[in-house]
């Protein structure tokens, strides 16, 4: 707030008035200059100029009747003058409801005379001078006034009208913004109106107080100077509030009490404290005053001391009486003496301390016996207690209590504690005042104080519990309650005496349970339990009560104490932990952990029953997708739907479970049949199928299931939902969009494999695989033209193994690639170590077809050769199946071509048991073809293996391919392939497979039979 005066309002009203008038002219002028040509702008100068008149004229007419007397100084605003000044007048409404509507129309003819289009520019800015205006000289009303009328006139002047939100949207919005702003501006004038018009009404509440008082009241600043002074402070001083502002106490009082004040005040301001004391002062007149005054710092807003204020009250009269009644007190004294208390007399200036026989004989003394020195009396005055009987008496001494009171414990002769009362006062001092006598008396109040305490403890404990606690009499009314049951039930104590419990009543109880719940009181005195009751808000709460009786000495009842707590937070932080503990928090459905529960009682009720249980995993296909493509808020909302229409097709006793992402688990329980499953299944593919709009956005998807079985899958729960999963990626693998019944023969074929892969790895690592080798020969010139490294397992229970037994196992599986590196390594090892010892012969080796296709085979044949510089490349011959080659023969062709490149050879084995092409045939890189060695085992006694053999010799001869026959067992079989023209072989009837430590003496052999 600032200080304006009349004087300053005036200058300020003509200032604002002046850059207002100043603003509009430039303004206005340099808007018709834009906005109108020449020939118009007299017109609208002319229209311009009577707006202007107009709006001045109403401004200066509120503003002239505001103007505040030149007598009266006010702390207020200038808007909170005029706001004032028009609130006082009982006819204003109507002149500032008719200044908004002739400034308002005023606007609307202005804004007419301009030639320019409303739908191409609206210029709806102009209008917020008349809205604001009005908002700020009549508030609320006047401004919405002014708002409705600009808007309607707006509307109806733009074709097509606004409201039928037929035009443009940038012209709407801004005739929208328009009525905002003047709702906005209207109501927040008001709001403001309200306030200052509340503010003034409690400083002239406050400014009635300060000057009704009788008290004297005053605020000085810093350096002592009356910031203000009521009447009655001024009048104690014969001056009035005027004469006395602005000056300090020297000015008021004689020298000597206005020293000791202005002392006072600084201890005060510097101690921060608020200070109760009796000041003696002498004003200037001569005449003395005796005032308890009541002194405290004043703060600022940033909590800095820069004043005091004072309230002061005459007690000069009282302190007279009170000086007269000292002979009376005296004399009442004595009258105590004689009466049944003790009696007591202190002299201050000897220090001697008497007291009356009757105090020694309420202590257990006889008269005479006690030692009444001061030294002694701790001895007899509680540990706990003496501190504070003395801090009482020497407070009186000090004058800062009118007399010394205090309850203590004073000790007996026989040792036991008594409460006394003890009171007195000085009632003599010096010549120079200082107290001279003491005196009072003791009464045994032990019985009073016991009683009391009890009473108090009781209080204590009723009013401080957080429990809320009613008494209900015999006849089951409410009596008492505390503080606890206002703040719980929310009914003050006024409103709960008299009414019964019932007041509380939530219906959400039975007859039955009250019925109960009084039986048991009435049986054993006492109930405890939780029950809802209703709020005086009509909020319904749980509390936990305990009902106890109170019965008189021959047993009747007294009252029925209720002790209740509310633990609506409780009950409502335990849904809340249950419902997060079990259910999904997304989509609402029951989670992993409620889901194992129901599914343990599903295969309960299964096996007692005698029904089938199924547990169905589903993954929506290709969600990824649509997270990527749609986002993760998409996503979510797509699972909120799809639970929705799996909850909308399973049954009542069934169950929709969400383990997390897009995974659900269906849970389906009691089926008769396997086709009632199914049934269920079918439904949920189809629902899941159907369409899902989100928004304008239309999704498709799809899922894909995999169900278990209970009992026929007779496992535990964990099991049946590993199965389930496992059937659903089959169904994946299946092409999506199905079910997949898990079987669980085919799990126990597919575990045995796995096992078995197993132990082949462990058997790899324990280096029980070695490689035997068979000679392939050139049966016309009778020279070794190279071996074949074929895998053996020397299992160590069952003994040397043919691959027969355990490479079936590996195709397809990972341990392909392991084992064909294997072999390839040690196979170059071979190479080596034949080459030291003088032996140069070719290896050839089966490569599979994954191992083969697999990205870094090229790389690590590489390597691998690196790795045995000594061994020639050209010296291993790696043996492709002719199916491997060409199921993705563009790849294999690539692969091959790359490898030869390092120099090693490639044969395709067991030719003419594929699907080659001669196309293919002649594009393969390939040296040499291998007849397999079903055509020539039989080829003696088969003509069609006989003409196969001679087929693939003659295409062999055309492709320029060298052709080695597999499976020669006999001599007969030799003769007949030399004769067709296949002069290598490879068999039984050369050599069987041997190990390496004995192929270089079967070669000393063949070479001496050559000989």
């Amino acid at each position: 707030m600032i200080n304006i005066s009349r004087t300053r309002f005036i200058l300020i009203s003509v200032t604002s008035y002046l850059i207002l008038a100043l603003a509009w002219i430039f303004l206005s002028d340099q808007m018709l200059e834009m906005l109108a040509d020449k020939n118009t702008v007299v017109h609208l100068s002319t229209a311009k100029g009577i707006f202007f008149v107009l709006a001045s004229t109403a401004i200066f007419f509120f503003v002239l009747r505001a103007v505040p007397s030149a007598a009266v100084t006010q702390h207020d605003s200038l808007l909170g003058i005029i706001t004032t000044g028009l609130a006082n007048e009982k006819r204003s409404a109507w002149l500032v409801y008719g200044f908004a509507l002739v400034i308002t129309l005023s606007m609307l003819v202005l804004r007419g005379k301009l030639q320019v289009d409303m739908n191409d520019h609206p210029m709806m800015v102009l209008f917020m001078l008349p809205i604001i205006l009005s908002a700020l000289i009549g508030g609320l009303g006047p401004g919405l006034l002014s708002t409705l009328i600009t808007a309607v006139w707006i509307d109806f002047s733009i074709t097509p009208h606004l409201h039928t939100l037929a035009s443009s949207p940038f012209v709407i919005m801004q005739w929208a913004f328009l009525i905002v702003n003047g709702i906005a501006v209207s109501t927040l004038s008001g709001l403001l109106r309200q306030s200052l018009a509340k503010l003034t009404v409690n400083r002239h509440l406050l400014e009635s107080i300060v000057t009704g008082s009788s008290d004297a009241i005053f605020v000085k600043n810093l350096q002592g100077q009356y910031l203000l002074i009521n009447a009655a402070a001024a009048g104690f001083v014969n001056k009035t509030p005027e004469d006395v502002l602005g000056k300090d106490d020297l000015a008021l009082f004689d020298e000597a009490s206005a020293r000791d004040i202005m002392q006072k005040d600084r201890q005060i301001m510097e101690s921060g404290q608020v200070l109760t004391s009796e000041e003696y002062v002498t004003v200037q007149a001569g005449e003395d005053y005796v005032f308890q005054s009541t002194k405290g710092t004043v703060r600022d807003v940033n909590g800095k001391v820069n004043g005091l204020f004072g309230i002061s009250r005459d007690i000069t009269r009282q302190r007279h009486a009170e000086e007269k009644l000292q002979e009376r007190e005296q004399q009442l004294a004595r009258v105590i003496d004689g009466s049944g208390q003790g009696y007591w007399e202190w002299s201050l200036l000897t220090d001697q301390f008497q007291v009356s026989a009757h105090l020694e004989t309420m202590l257990g003394y006889t008269p005479g016996e006690m030692n009444v020195s001061t030294e002694a009396w701790p001895q007899y005055v509680h540990p706990q207690d003496f501190s504070l009987v003395n801090d009482s008496v020497q407070k009186h001494l000090r004058g800062e209590t009118p007399q010394h009171k205090v309850e203590a414990r004073y000790r007996t002769k026989s040792g036991e504690w008594r409460w006394m009362l003890s009171r007195g006062r000085v009632v003599a001092w010096t010549p120079d005042g200082k107290p001279s006598i003491m005196s009072g008396t003791y009464t045994d109040i032990t019985r009073q104080k016991l009683q009391e305490l009890a009473l108090q403890e009781a209080a204590v404990v009723f009013e401080s519990s957080y429990d809320g606690i009613m008494v209900v009499n015999a006849d089951k009314i409410i009596t008492r309650v505390n503080s606890a049951f206002t703040r719980i039930t929310g009914y003050s104590a006024e409103e709960a005496v008299g009414s019964p419990p019932s007041l509380l009543s939530s219906d959400q109880q039975s007859p039955a349970f009250y019925r109960d719940m009084w039986h048991t009181i009435k049986d054993k005195d006492f109930w405890r339990g939780e029950i809802w009751n209703k709020r005086k808000s009509g909020e319904l709460y749980a509390e936990l009560l305990s009902i106890s009786v109170v019965r008189d000495a021959i047993g009747d009842i007294q009252y029925y104490i209720g002790i209740f707590s509310d633990i609506s937070q409780l009950k409502t932080h335990e849904a809340e932990l249950e419902r997060v503990a079990h259910y999904d928090e997304l989509t609402g459905v029951p989670n992993r952990r409620l889901l194992s529960d129901r599914f343990h009682q599903s295969i309960l009720r299964s096996a007692r029953q005698g029904r089938l249980c199924a547990v169905c995993c589903l993954d929506l296909d290709d969600f990824k997708v649509i997270n990527d493509n749609y986002g993760v808020q998409v996503g979510n909302q797509l699972l909120i739907e799809i639970t929705n229409k799996l909850n909308g097709v399973i049954r009542v006793n069934d169950t929709v479970a969400r383990l997390g992402g897009d995974e659900f688990v269906l849970l389906l329980s009691e089926l008769s049949s396997h086709e009632e499953c199914i049934m269920v299944l079918e439904r949920v593919l189809a629902c899941v199928r159907e369409d899902i709009r989100l928004g304008d956005l239309t999704l498709k998807t799809t899922v894909s299931m995999g169900v278990s079985l209970y009992p026929e899958d007779n496992v535990d729960p964990d099991t049946l939902l590993r199965h389930a999963d496992k059937a659903m990626f089959m169904a994946k693998e299946a092409g999506k969009n199905r079910y997949q019944l898990f079987d669980p023969e085919s799990d126990l074929k597919a575990q045995s494999h796995r096992e078995f892969l197993q132990m082949l790895r462990t058997a790899l690592c324990n280096e029980e695989f070695v490689l035997y080798y068979q000679p392939k020969v050139d049966l016309v010139a009778r020279d070794i033209i190279g071996v074949e490294a074929l895998i053996r397992w020397q299992h160590p229970e069952k003994g040397v193994l043919s691959p027969a037994e355990f490479l079936p196992q590996i195709y397809g599986s990972d341990l392909e690639a392991v084992f064909g590196e294997w072999v390839i390594k040690t196979v170059m090892q071979q190479a080596s170590a034949w080459l030291a010892d003088g032996l140069r012969i070719r290896i050839s080796l089966n490569v599979s077809a994954n191992h083969l296709l697999m990205p870094g085979f090229y790389e690590f044949l590489a390597a691998t050769l690196a790795s045995y510089p000594d061994v020639p490349p050209a010296l291993l011959e790696l043996e492709i199946l002719e199916s491997a080659a060409i199921a993705d023969m563009e790849q294999a062709i690539d692969i091959l071509g790359h490898c030869r490149e390092l120099g090693v050879h490639f044969a395709l084995d067991d030719f003419g048991t594929g699907y080659s092409s001669l196309t293919y045939l002649r594009r393969l890189p390939v040296d040499i073809l291998k007849i397999d060695q079903s055509f020539v085992r039989d080829m003696l006694k088969d003509p069609d293996d006989m003409r196969i053999v001679e087929g693939v010799i003659q295409l062999a001869n055309v492709f320029n391919r060298v052709v080695i026959a597999e499976g020669v067992e006999t001599l007969a079989h030799g003769d007949m392939l030399c004769k067709l023209g296949c002069n290598l072989a490879q068999g039984y009837g050369i050599a069987r497979p041997m190990p390496a430590s004995v192929l270089p003496a079967w070669c000393d052999t063949w070479k001496a039979q050559d000989t």
